[in-house]
């Protein structure tokens, strides 16, 4: 009885210990995921600072955008949830920015579909 007790013991102490490591691994994996979300963000912002002046929390308010942008366009979704996710980004784009701001980005055509698709 002793035995099936220390033999119950040590492999729940392995089990223990294996589950621990796969946990560190899958946690390194979502904090790349998360680096990786926000360097394409950063890309995002520098293309549309070059062409818009940004003021204020503007420069925030994109950057948390345009990051939520990248995490919702990893998952799986279809065309349809693509093209209404594009419209919203585009019209938070256009409601962020001042008057002036939307027409320097206007004499950018294609900037807003890449900075929303």
């Amino acid at each position: 009885m002793k035995k099936i007790i220390a033999l119950f013991v040590i492999m729940l102490a392995f089990s223990v210990n294996a589950t621990a490591q796969q946990k560190a691994a899958s946690n390194q994996a979502v904090a790349q995921q998360q680096e990786n979300y926000k360097v394409a963000a950063q890309k995002d912002l520098k293309a549309l600072k070059e062409v818009v002046e940004l003021e204020g929390t503007q420069e925030e308010a994109f950057m948390n955008l345009f990051t939520n942008k990248h995490q919702l366009l990893a998952m799986d979704l279809s065309q349809e949830r693509k093209d209404i996710l594009a419209e919203s980004i585009e019209s938070k784009i256009n409601s962020t920015l001042t008057p002036e701001q939307n027409k320097k980005l206007a004499t950018s055509p294609g900037l807003l579909k890449v900075l929303s698709h």
